[in-house]
């Protein structure tokens, strides 16, 4: 199975490799865990089951969308999906979606899986990758930028949150010069 490797920022080793069914309970949980913080995504429930992250994991053999998974040492420490646009002719666009868990942030776990996700996205012959977050989000904002993605737009007042309304951030990084 393909692995990457890295070296968090405290010395640890980083494991990110494609998910597998086993790993359908740390995928639940750790969504869980991030929605439940209700700070990072635009979503307040996490309404979705074991069962259907292990949907999700074996549909990923039969199609372009790509779900990685990080350990930090042996622990859980995120996720992160790739999946194509829905036109036809924006197939070699993906759109990402990550999450780290709380207690493995600040230690290069984001940036170890957005590199995976980079590598393994143009095997797949994605040649841009999109992605949103919240204008508040800096630590997620100065990642990004620093592995090379550029501000695309700003939705204003986009997301109605507890903590009030939040600006959402488009970036994009183009993987292959077209």
């Amino acid at each position: 199975m393909r692995t990457w490797e890295y070296i968090s920022k405290d010395g640890r080793k980083i494991f990110v490799r494609p998910a597998q069914r086993d790993d359908a309970t740390n995928l639940h949980e750790g969504f869980r865990k991030v929605v439940d913080e209700g700070r990072w995504l635009p979503t307040f429930v996490a309404n979705a089951h074991v069962s259907d992250w292990v949907h999700w994991i074996e549909r990923t053999n039969h199609n372009r969308d790509i779900l990685l998974i990080a350990f930090l040492g042996e622990k859980y420490a995120g996720h992160l999906t790739l999946q194509p646009e829905e036109w036809n002719a924006s197939q070699h666009v993906a759109k990402l979606g990550i999450i780290v868990v709380n207690e493995c942030r600040h230690v290069g776990v984001g940036r170890s899986l957005m590199l995976a996700a980079e590598e393994f996205g143009m095997e797949k012959d994605y040649m841009k990758i999109i992605l949103s977050t919240f204008e508040d989000n800096t630590i997620a904002l100065d990642l990004y930028r620093n592995l090379g993605y550029r501000l695309v737009g700003v939705r204003k007042n986009h997301f109605n949150m507890p903590k009030g309304f939040i600006d959402e951030v488009l970036m994009e990084k183009e993987l292959l010069e077209l």
